[in-house]
């Protein structure tokens, strides 16, 4: 059959078609079993072996089917059968977990990572809520304590000022030699018990704050259950997000899946889940994948079959012709090898023959040499 151009062409493209779905099925399967194997030398020559070896069923399959059943028995076609449909099924499930990876929540990593850092914020946020809270509390109480305290001195102190001032303008007057009269020990009484009450006053005033601070200190020790509480309520969301498959939320699959969802929900009426559609669409690829390799490597072993065939005939008949003319030349070497046998044996029983002779010869002249002498 003569190549023409288109023929060229077709061939050519789809055996372009057979090697790169073949490469990408190589490479999908060796990141598979990479991720399966501890060593990469064992994925590495597994994935090599099992995706030449599924290339090399296929071919050999299609070739020796128009063989006959003499040159492809029903043994060897069940186990061809077996290894290609093993070898596709494992090509599809290293496609469908490769895909099914990328497919499947592709962003559940970031989101997970947004919530994470959104609870710590929340976190930060409360507890310097509560920071700023304390603070303010124990700065208005500090300012309340101060300023109560300020004014019962300065209240009882201008009193004693007072009565101070009025003891002094007392001890100016002087009847009869002594300036210490009723009026005097009066005001002194007074000054006294002025002092007494201010100090009465601001001792009463200190135990209030003493018991103002054992308040102030619960309330701290109330501010330090709520913080405890807060890390308790964030160690628990985080713990929660971590354990959380985020399936229902869309920030986590790929925006074009998601539109195609909603698409598909708004036009058929019928609503299927992100994990759902990737499963759907990284099976449809892998079968795809593996049925464009087989069909490529199937339909060229199609279109060069009456080629190799007469080149095997071609082959069958020249190994044929050299072993017949090898045992040919094989059985005249023989042939020769066993006349010259024969010849060298003939010469062998002459050439003994004639010493025999010699050797009798020689016997009978010794013999009448000694009967002369005698």
């Amino acid at each position: 059959m003569p190549l023409t151009g288109f023929f060229r062409i077709t061939w050519t493209v789809q055996l372009a078609v057979g090697v790169a779905l073949f490469g990408v099925s190589f490479w999908v399967e060796n990141q598979v079993l990479h991720g399966i194997f501890a060593a990469p030398v064992i994925a590495l020559t597994l994935a090599v072996a099992l995706e030449f070896g599924k290339a090399a069923a296929i071919v050999w399959h299609r070739y020796l089917s128009l063989a006959g059943d003499t040159a492809y028995p029903t043994a060897t076609r069940v186990f061809s059968g077996v290894f290609r449909i093993g070898l596709v099924t494992l090509s599809v499930l290293c496609s469908l977990l490769y895909l099914g990876v990328h497919l499947d929540r592709p962003n559940l990593v970031q989101v997970r990572a947004a919530e994470l850092t959104a609870i710590d914020t929340r976190l930060a946020a409360d507890l310097e809520r509560l920071d700023a809270r304390q603070a303010a509390e124990v700065q208005a109480e500090t300012e309340r304590r101060d300023a109560e305290l300020t004014a019962a001195r300065a209240l009882h102190q201008r009193q004693v000022d007072a009565l101070e001032t009025l003891l002094r303008a007392e001890m100016d007057r002087v009847v009869g030699g002594v300036f210490k009269g009723p009026r005097y020990q009066e005001l002194e009484r007074r000054l006294e018990a002025a002092r007494a009450a201010s100090e009465s006053a601001l001792a009463a005033l200190a135990e209030r704050h003493r018991r103002e601070a054992g308040a102030a200190a619960a309330r701290a020790d109330h501010l330090d259950t709520a913080r405890q509480a807060l890390h308790t309520e964030a160690d628990a969301r985080r713990r929660a997000v971590r354990e959380s498959r985020f399936d229902q939320d869309d920030r986590t699959h790929n925006p074009l899946v998601i539109t195609l969802i909603r698409l598909a929900a708004d036009v058929f009426g019928r609503t299927v889940t992100a994990p759902q559609f990737a499963f759907a669409l990284a099976l449809f690829l892998s079968v795809l994948v593996e049925l464009g390799i087989v069909l490529a490597f199937d339909t060229i072993t199609l279109a060069v079959i009456p080629a190799l065939a007469a080149q095997h005939r071609e082959a069958v008949l020249e190994e044929a012709l050299a072993a017949e003319v090898e045992g040919t030349a094989v059985r005249d070497a023989m042939r020769h090898r066993e006349a010259m046998d024969r010849v060298r044996q003939g010469a062998d029983r002459v050439a003994e023959r004639a010493q025999a002779h010699q050797a009798a010869h020689h016997r009978d002249a010794a013999a009448t040499d000694w009967r002369q002498a005698a």
